[in-house]
């Protein structure tokens, strides 16, 4: 006999597809979350291709914008002429321009900024989106009539090529003709070439439904467009206008990479990519359950993962930089410690395959030179000098990702690699002491005394790991030396990196450096002290420990700041209390709370960490803004001290 599905199933049954199409509907609508800035303010956005770090708060122009290339080893940045924007946009309404002001700025997923305004009856939008893979970036704008009457409408475009300049860490201008003319084989759209003996880069700005005016010299100092879409608004009516920006190698690739964004936006629609991106952004997002912590937290997440790593346009290849924004004063260099120390948790936390990446980069590009100060993106030496905590930086990061992910298969096919950085590490070691020696610090400084104490406790951590690492390639005869050579590491450090003698002390504490017989009483915060117990050197609890964080934070180290509303220790070399020190303290069951005081006091620079703040004010550090590996270690610190969820 059939049996008929009882009615209290039915009913189960259908409110849980209700739920669940709730649910995925609610997945798809991307949260919006305010962004509080200031006029002055810039915000960035981009893709792994291409990076728009300079969107001005107060009008929303695109100051300029940058690709990596690795024929340049750097980023190529493109400027308007003498302080003009690259992209202006702007609306008229019954031909009387609509000032942009009073902006209110929020950001999709934490990532793509959208502008509204409300002036006179109407409402206008901009958004700026970059979608993951486009090798181009579209800015999406709409004009709304709340008036009673039809009225005309005007939604433009100014863009403007003043320069092309080559960074890597100084804007150098290139030396070539700038052009502007129809994009081959693309409908409404013009391309700006840079030529020097041959067409060096390009980019292009596709209009489709606009007209443009093209302007070029002698009537204009530089090559420039104008392009406008214009239309009757009936009252409730709302207009829109896109306006594709691609970049290339040349006069084709730059209009083509555009091209195809633009066919998907006819295809789905401005709101459609966007959410799109923003779902690509969610899921590299996690959660604190506080939504302050949560927008400087994932802000900064996906700065250090758009930022310190994208890829190159001439050779498509993965790199990593200490910021792709030139609002950062080494912007477009590699180092080991930022890339691996800083960033790569970052990533690990959001993205182990983007993580993946990072560490095949580190594995072969840049592992010839491992452990030497500052290198270009094609692993050349770019500052030279010898720095230990580089040195070890790679070994630890790799460590850590083989441990959350079970990659053994990575790990295998570097084994070549980690025997070159494990020589390269071993080569360090005084055998007079049994400490491992640097020329340079953590803050890039050369030391007189060569062993400095984090990096040898980190030295240490790096043995550990190894010592792991070779359990998991079956070898336990290295796995057993490694052990050995760490606790012997150990042993030294106890012996020689603590003193008795820093004034004000009641006893022994951890000195910075020594050269075995005489020590050096300071920090390095982005090599602190405050760091041995997160590295499980010794306990927060460990006497000399405590005595050590007694003294750095009291008035006889001469950068405490610890009378300032915002300090925390700091250095000659970095007199503010650093990005670096909040994390750190962040990990400290006794200095968390001030810390997360300091971190929820500056307004930071649109929500992305800098390099620090004024002890005093908790005003950006200004040359130190879009730090993004600094971004990647400060989002680490946040989710690993507050998170509330599992890793997507």
């Amino acid at each position: 006999m059939r049996q008929t599905f009882p009615s209290f199933l039915k009913f189960f049954a259908l409110l849980i597809l209700s739920l669940s199409a709730q649910m995925l509907l609610a997945a798809a609508v991307p949260r919006h979350i305010p962004l509080p800035v200031k006029p002055d303010d810039v915000i960035a956005t981009g893709n792994e291709w291409i990076a728009l770090p300079t969107i001005r708060a107060a009008d929303g122009a695109l100051t300029s914008f940058n690709v990596l290339s690795m024929r340049d080893r750097g980023l190529l940045e493109v400027l308007g002429e003498r302080g003009t924007p690259v992209l202006q946009p702007y609306f008229r309404l019954n031909g009387k321009n609509l000032p942009l002001r009073n902006l209110q700025w929020e950001l999709l997923e934490f990532w793509i900024p959208v502008a509204r305004m409300t002036v006179d009856g109407v409402e206008v939008t901009l958004t700026y989106c970059a979608p993951p893979g486009a090798r181009a970036a579209f800015l999406h704008m709409t004009l709304t009539n709340r008036r009673t009457a039809a009225a005309a409408a005007t939604l433009g475009v100014k863009a403007s090529w003043g320069a092309l300049n080559r960074v890597t860490y100084t804007p150098v201008e290139l030396r070539g003709t700038r052009t502007i003319g129809a994009a081959p084989w693309v409908d409404a759209a013009e391309v700006f070439s840079f030529v020097t003996h041959d067409t060096q880069f390009a980019w292009s700005l596709i209009h489709r439904g606009s007209v443009a005016q093209v302007a070029v010299p002698p009537l204009t100092l530089s090559p420039a467009l104008d392009t406008q879409r214009s239309v009757d608004l009936g009252a409730g009516e709302t207009a829109e206008a896109d306006f594709v920006l691609g970049a290339g190698l040349e006069e084709f690739s730059a209009p083509h990479n555009a091209k195809a964004l633009w066919e998907q936006l006819d295809r789905n629609g401005a709101a459609a990519l966007i959410a799109q991106a923003a779902e690509w952004c969610r899921q590299r997002t996690r959660t604190t359950g506080q939504a302050d912590l949560d927008l400087l937290m994932n802000r900064n997440f996906l700065f250090t993962a758009l930022y310190a790593w994208g890829r190159t346009m001439d050779t498509e290849q993965f790199v990593g930089v200490t910021s792709r924004s030139p609002l950062y004063y080494v912007s477009a260099a590699y180092w080991d410690r930022d890339a691996m120390l800083w960033s790569f948790p970052g990533l690990l936390d959001i993205d182990p395959s983007l993580a993946r990446e990072a560490l095949e980069y580190a594995f072969t590009t840049q592992l010839r030179n491992t452990g030497i100060h500052s290198r270009f993106i094609d692993g050349v030496v770019l500052e030279d000098g010898f720095q230990l905590d580089e040195a070890s930086a790679p070994l630890v990061a790799l460590s850590e990702y083989v441990r959350r992910t079970g990659d053994e298969a990575f790990l295998a096919s570097h084994r070549a690699a980690l025997l070159l950085l494990r020589d390269r590490l071993l080569a360090r070691r005084d055998p007079e002491t049994g400490l491992y020696s640097t020329l340079q610090d953590s803050q890039d400084e050369y030391q007189k005394k060569p062993f400095l104490t984090y990096d040898n406790v980190l030295c240490w951590r790096a043995l550990l790991d190894l010592a792991a690492l070779f359990e998991r390639l079956r070898d336990p005869s290295s796995a057993q030396e490694m052990t050995q050579r760490a606790e012997a590491l150990k042993k030294a450090i106890l012996h020689y990196s603590l003193s008795d003698q820093a004034p004000g002390s009641s006893g022994s504490i951890f000195v910075c450096a020594t050269d075995g017989k005489n020590p050096l009483f300071a920090d390095v915060p982005p090599g602190s002290l405050m760091k041995l117990p997160a590295l499980g050197f010794v306990s927060e609890n460990d006497p000399v420990f405590l005595r050590t964080y007694d003294w750095l934070h009291s008035q006889s180290y001469q950068f405490s700041y610890s009378d300032r509303p915002s300090g925390l220790p700091g250095s000659y070399r970095l007199p503010i209390t650093t990005s670096w020190s909040i994390a750190d303290h962040l990990a400290l069951t006794r200095g968390r709370e001030r810390a997360l005081k300091i971190l929820r006091t500056s307004g930071w620079d649109g929500g992305i960490v800098s390099e620090g703040l004024d002890p005093s004010s908790a005003v950006v550090d200004y040359p130190g803004r879009a730090f993004a590996t600094a971004a990647g270690y400060v989002a680490h610190a946040i989710c690993q001290n507050f998170c509330q969820d599992h890793p997507r």
